[in-house]
């Protein structure tokens, strides 16, 4: 008996010895006392080990279930927030910590690591948390998402574009407001909590590929004056600089950015054309100089934000946008060989764009989780294009085709959405309509006006449902097409189903699948009654009979993360009814290049992204191998193109040091009769960054001696390929000077869901 109560004894101090104790809190701002949302809280032993980490919700709370007895240690760590760290002593049963209040950093500081998942993945979006090892690699918003590697976001460093691997667009937006790709790059990297990766955009953005939307602090007063220049070396002619000013007081933020983009370069094209007339055939071959290209993109915008704490918000743009381009990237001199003839060439475009908007935006939060987002946004656009080419033999009079265009393009956009969030869910609904009226005056080798009426309604409802590891999306959306032109008119009704499942196993395990039906109109430009010559031979034909498409799309991806390696898989297959493609025939005595609605067209896109950090944060490897499968069915012709390629970038960190390496080989895609072969790339960057200021230094191409880009048209009728290159841009040595002067150090936040942009001239050009 005395064995047993002495052994029953032992066994209750070893139950309280192990006992499960839950550790709750809230994570505010120092000033606001407003919860923040993901903001990493790691549980550590009382030496600073790693238990477990999580990160908070919405409204700043955090949990720890399962902490057995003893000390133990709690950091708090957001990024521009100085880290907090709170000992436990003797904890036996469960604790709560009440709020802990973080305040804002005006420097970067030292601070704990971020372990826990920096990638949240969810049904319809990524959430990044970059870690303080991003954000001190960091000098903007663009360079940002550089260093977070993300899975499919590919960025040309030639020219800052940003595209998804598939060739689709991505949208920026900075808390929910769609902006430009400068004002991305005016954003302060310690400013930024969270990236919302929309990879798999719901029925509320659309037809875009992907948005990626940086949610950042506003201050409540002060202001930053920012720039961030980069420009070449060995290529005098290529600049991408930035401009931005903020300035902040109380409930009003006035903002404006500018950019100035220039390219003065020289490049050379080679042309292969294969015509086959009824009774014979004709080769073409043309080699052609060194032929400048330059244009100057100067955007202006200029910004008030008026916020009512979370309540309401009133936003109020006006953009500029201007272009001029004396010589175009189609511009040639060159000799063409023609039998045993020898002709000269000259083919030279000029274009002018200008493009003023007014942006007003108003949302407003009310009880019980909803709100309502009304956007107008009216826009004006005015172009002109020039275009002169000359065909001669030696000693004759040139047979010239002279164009010249002048477009008007008026627009009215205006969208309302509709949120409710419930405790497992969310329901959103809205409705957008688009009204443009189009006026493009040719003249030159075609007198024409052409005068167009357009008109897109959409209208959407999306249910969103957690149910513990499971996700559901259900969505049905409509969209009406209209367009009208000298008494001829098209009008089409598209239904819009879509549904969104995902499933988390475990944490570190996540599988997505998506599919929906979806449509879009032909282009403003194909939709032209008139007809442009390209060449002696070729027209360029506008087709205004074109009917909408509709869209097909499954996609399924799977996401697996373990300590130092994380793997995402993606494939995707899609189907165009009746799409809009290219037809050749031969009419007249000229081959008549023109858009059809064709049989369809079927892609797949397959890659798997793996990336590795060998050495704590400080390296991190992506390698992404892909594969791209196209089908174009048209009405008289079948075609398919297989292209495999790799991409790889490395990104490393030391203190104030970083470095940056990419390369990606050739990406096809085919569409039509036409297979564009786009350029390789590799670049190398090194920086030093501190907290107001960066500069680094780095090459474009290095192991290259030309850059180049490649389309070939594999019609029977009337093939060609055309090869552009430039020495220019191979290699090209890089200086990059950002500077930041800051005041001011309260911040809050409010997300702006609408924006929208009209930017299409709709001009038919006979431009090769």
């Amino acid at each position: 008996m005395k064995h047993m109560i002495i052994l029953c004894i032992a066994s209750l101090v070893s139950f309280m010895a192990v006992a499960q104790n839950k550790i709750t809190g809230r994570v505010v701002e120092e000033e606001t006392k407003s919860g923040l949302e993901f903001v990493t809280v790691q549980l550590l032993t009382s030496d600073s080990l790693f238990v477990k980490g999580t990160v908070t919700d919405a409204k700043g709370n955090f949990s720890f279930d399962n902490v057995v007895n003893g000390n133990c240690r709690i950091t708090v760590s957001y990024v521009g927030y100085e880290t907090v760290c709170i000992d436990i002593r003797n904890l036996e049963k469960n604790l709560p910590v009440g709020d802990i209040a973080l305040l804002n950093s005006g420097v970067m500081l030292e601070g704990v690591t971020v372990r826990a998942n920096p990638v949240l993945k969810k049904t319809d979006r990524q959430i990044i948390l970059p870690t303080q090892a991003q954000v001190k690699a960091s000098t903007n918003g663009l360079s940002l998402l550089r260093t977070l590697q993300l899975s499919r976001i590919l960025i040309n460093p030639v020219d800052n574009s940003v595209k998804l691997s598939g060739g689709e667009s991505v949208q920026f937006r900075i808390n929910g407001v769609e902006v430009t790709q400068a004002e991305v790059i005016a954003l302060n990297p310690a400013d930024i909590t969270k990236i919302e990766y929309h990879d798999n955009p719901g029925l509320r953005y659309g037809n875009v590929g992907a948005v990626l939307d940086y949610i950042v602090k506003r201050k409540d007063s002060g202001g930053t004056i920012a720039a961030d220049l980069s420009n070449a070396l060995s290529a005098n002619g290529y600049g991408e600089n930035n401009l931005s000013a903020k300035y902040n007081y109380r409930k009003s933020e006035f903002s404006a950015y500018a950019y100035w983009g220039r390219r003065d370069l020289k490049w050379t094209r080679e042309n292969y054309e294969t015509f086959r007339f009824p009774d014979n055939t004709l080769e073409r071959r043309e080699i052609g100089k060194p032929t400048p290209v330059k244009y100057d993109d100067l955007n202006f915008s200029l910004a008030y934000n008026l916020q009512d704490d979370d309540k309401q918000m009133l936003n109020v743009t006006l953009r500029n946008n201007y272009n001029d381009t004396p010589n175009s990237f189609s511009d040639r001199e060159s000799s063409l060989y023609q039998g045993e003839d020898i002709l000269s060439i000259s083919d030279r475009l000029s274009s002018k764009l200008r493009v003023p908007s007014l942006d007003i935006y108003y949302q407003r939060k009310m009880k019980n989780q909803q709100s309502l987002t009304f956007n107008v946004v009216g826009t004006y656009l005015n172009s002109e294009n020039t275009r002169t080419y000359q065909e001669s033999l030696p000693e004759e009079t040139p047979s010239a085709v002279y164009s010249s265009i002048d477009g008007k393009k008026y627009s009215l956009i205006t969208e309302g959405i509709y949120d409710k969030k419930f405790k497992n869910g969310k329901f959103s609904g809205g409705i957008k309509h688009t009204q443009a009226y189009l006026s493009n005056e040719y003249s030159g080798a075609v007198e024409e006006q052409v005068e167009m009426n357009i008109a897109e309604t959409y209208a959407f409802a999306e249910y969103q449902r957690n149910i513990k590891k499971f996700d559901y999306t259900l969505g049905i959306g409509a969209m009406r097409t209209y367009n009208s032109q000298e008494g001829k008119h098209n009008e089409t009704y598209i239904f819009k189903p879509s549904v969104r499942l995902s499933y988390t196993p475990k944490e570190n395990l996540f599988f997505r699948y998506n599919g929906y039906i979806s449509g879009y109109s032909p282009s403003l430009s194909d939709l032209n009654d008139i007809s442009q010559p390209i060449d002696l031979l070729q027209v360029r034909r506008g087709n205004p009979g074109l009917k909408s498409v509709r869209f097909y799309s499954n996609t399924f991806s799977a996401s697996w993360m373990h300590k130092k390696v994380a793997v995402d898989f993606f494939v995707r297959y899609s189907y165009d009814h009746k799409p809009v493609m290219e037809s050749t025939c031969f009419e007249n005595g000229k081959f008549v290049r023109t858009m059809e609605n064709h049989k369809g067209f079927h892609r797949i896109n397959l890659e798997t992204s793996v990336q590795i950090l060998p050495w704590k944060e400080y390296i991190a490897i992506r390698v992404t191998p892909f594969l791209n499968r196209y089908i174009s069915r048209g009405n008289t012709y079948t075609h398919t193109h297989t292209n495999f390629g790799v991409r790889g970038s490395l990104m490393a960190a030391y203190k104030n040091w970083t470095f940056m390496a990419e390369m990606n080989t050739s990406n096809h895609t085919l569409w039509g009769e036409t297979i564009t072969k786009e350029e390789k790339l590799h670049s190398m960057m090194l920086g030093y960054n501190k907290d107001k200021w960066s500069v680094s230094a780095g090459v474009l191409n290095p192991f290259t001696k030309r850059y180049e880009q490649e389309i070939e048209n594999i019609s029977q009728l009337a093939g060609s390929r055309q090869v552009a290159f430039s020495t220019n841009l191979s290699p090209v040595f890089m200086v990059n000077v950002s500077f930041r002067l800051d005041f001011g150090r309260t911040y809050k936040s409010q997300n702006k869901v609408l924006n929208n942009s009209d930017t299409n001239a709709g001009i038919l050009s006979g431009k090769k």
